[in-house]
Order: structure tokens, then C-alpha cells, then sequence
């Protein structure tokens, strides 16, 4: 897999994952003793999804400046977009997933799966995976067998992505999901598209044709906190990546995530994090690849 330049976080796709294999879906089991299997210790960003189906044994996987350590048996869950690396491979026997959004949305009538990708890690019992491994033999074979009819693999893998929703919204607090997914998605993806340069809950729910009020009702709902954090949220994370990814100065990184003011934004970054922006900078670089920085 080739890097880019350090002043942008390489994107790997589905084919760079799975050797080519396919544009928009792989499966692979990775058993005891596995190499890295993205064959890098950079971190970097995939557009697909991906998930990790943790069998037995232990794995560390870095996601968005948070270090999470998966035990015996678990989900990991990757949005597009996410900074990430493996951080400790080889102590493990997982499966692993990963697609692109097409290549489930021309089949599912209502796309509320993706909301689970909010959640990077959730451990399972032992019944859980139990239940969730004949899914996963499944996908296995019939990606094996017919490579070429997506239909088939998209269906079992929808399939999937249903039972573990109900393995997470038996153990968190998630009344609504259904009823509001399409809404509390598209608001999402309008704070993906726009949150560098509009910052006010009015303005998304004036794109969403709703009330400020009621866009906080639904995300209170789906997400258990409100619109204006969510916004605020994705602001500290795309600062994080250019504290961590670059060398540019404290104020140019806040002009960029849309503070004309530097003091502000020192101050809007230490009330998210707890930290200032240059010692969230020292320390990230200092403990991931100081070798590579």
C-alpha cells in the first residue's frame, strides 16, 4: 500500500485491504500468528466500513486517537473517514469485513446498520458469537463460490449487521433507532459535509426542514447527547488530525475548523479535551511512531 504525503492521512480502499480481490467487499478469517493484514504500522483512513469479528484471543486496535484492547470475543467497528492502525496483530483469530457504503445501500430499504459504526468497540458473550458465527461461514462461502452475484452477499451481510444491532441495543440505551435512523443519518452526513464552516444547530436543522428543537430531540434519542456536541465533536476530531498528522502552527489549525481567533480555539480544544492544542500535539506524536514524525 502506497503512502502519501504526511501533510494529508493516507485513504486505503476495499482492494488495498483484500489484495485486490474486490472494489467494494472482502472477508477474510485471520487466524493465530497472522501478519499485520493491512501490511503497515502508519496510521491512516479507509473509505469503507469495517468490521472486526473477534473469535478468541486479544487485539489492539487504534481508532481516532483512542487505543482499544478487544478481549476473547468482540466487535470492532471502523467508519469510513476514521484515523486507524493495528496496534498489536498476531494474538488473535477475527474475522474481517470491509465494504463500501454502496455496496449496501442499493439493497437495504432503510440504512439504519450504519449507525452501529458510532460504536468502535463492543464485547459480546460467548452466545452472541456463537449465534453470529454460522452468519459469518456463510458470507465466507458464498463470497468464495459467487464472487460475482453481490445480491446473495449484500442480503447475508444486511442479515449480519441486524443481529449485531440487536446484540448492542440489548446492553445500550437505543429506543428510536429505527424511527429516526434515515433523519439522525442524514444529519450526520451533513456534519460530515459541513461542519467546518457551519457550527449552529439551527443551521442543519434548517436543512433538514425541522426545528432546532426537535433535531436535539432526535439526536437526544438515538445518540443520548445533543445536536450542538455532535457538531462540536467532529470540530475536536478533525483538530486532533491536524494536530497529530501535521506540523502546521496552533492558530492555522484553528482557522482551518473555522476559529479566526486563536484563543478561542485554544480554549474551545481544552474544554473537549482537557488538554491545549500543543500539548495534545507533543504527546500524540511523542507516543505514536516517533520514529515516523
Amino acid at each position: 500500500m502506497n503512502v502519501v504525503s504526511k501533510e494529508h492521512i493516507p485513504i486505503y480502499n476495499v482492494s488495498s485491504i483484500s489484495e485486490g480481490h474486490s472494489d467494494d467487499f472482502s472477508i477474510v478469517k485471520l487466524t493465530y500468528g497472522h501478519e499485520r493484514y493491512e501490511k503497515t504500522t502508519h496510521p491512516h483512513r479507509h473509505d469503507h466500513y469495517t468490521l472486526l469479528v473477534l473469535c478468541e484471543g486479544t487485539t489492539k486496535q487504534f481508532i481516532d486517537f483512542k487505543e482499544y484492547e478487544a478481549k476473547d470475543a468482540a466487535l470492532l467497528f471502523i467508519r469510513p473517514g476514521q484515523v486507524h492502525y493495528e496496534v498489536n496483530p498476531g494474538n488473535a483469530t477475527m474475522y474481517l469485513i470491509t465494504f463500501t457504503g454502496e455496496f449496501l445501500f442499493s439493497y437495504a430499504a432503510d440504512n439504519h446498520w450504519d449507525q452501529q459504526f458510532n460504536t468502535n468497540l463492543f464485547s459480546l458473550k460467548q452466545s452472541e458469537l456463537q449465534s453470529l458465527l454460522p452468519f459469518l461461514r456463510l458470507i465466507e462461502e458464498e463470497h468464495r463460490v459467487l464472487q460475482q452475484n453481490k445480491s446473495i452477499v449484500a442480503h447475508i451481510l444486511l442479515a449480519t449487521l441486524e443481529k449485531t444491532e440487536t446484540f448492542i441495543a440489548s446492553h445500550a440505551r437505543l429506543t428510536g433507532r429505527k424511527r429516526y435512523s434515515l433523519l439522525m443519518r442524514n444529519f450526520i452526513l451533513l456534519v460530515e459535509e459541513n461542519f467546518l464552516k457551519e457550527t449552529k444547530v439551527i443551521d442543519y436543522a434548517s436543512k433538514l426542514y425541522i426545528s432546532a428543537g426537535h433535531l436535539n430531540d432526535v439526536v437526544k434519542e438515538m445518540a443520548g447527547t445533543n445536536a450542538k456536541t455532535l457538531i462540536d465533536e467532529r470540530r475536536v476530531l478533525e483538530a486532533k488530525r491536524l494536530l497529530f498528522w501535521t506540523q502546521l502552527p496552533i492558530r492555522e489549525v484553528g482557522w482551518k475548523i473555522g476559529f479566526e481567533d486563536p484563543a478561542y480555539f485554544t480554549r474551545f480544544f481544552k474544554k473537549h479535551t482537557g488538554k491545549l492544542p500543543a500539548a495534545f500535539q507533543r504527546d500524540i506524536q511523542k507516543n505514536i511512531h516517533p520514529q515516523d514524525l
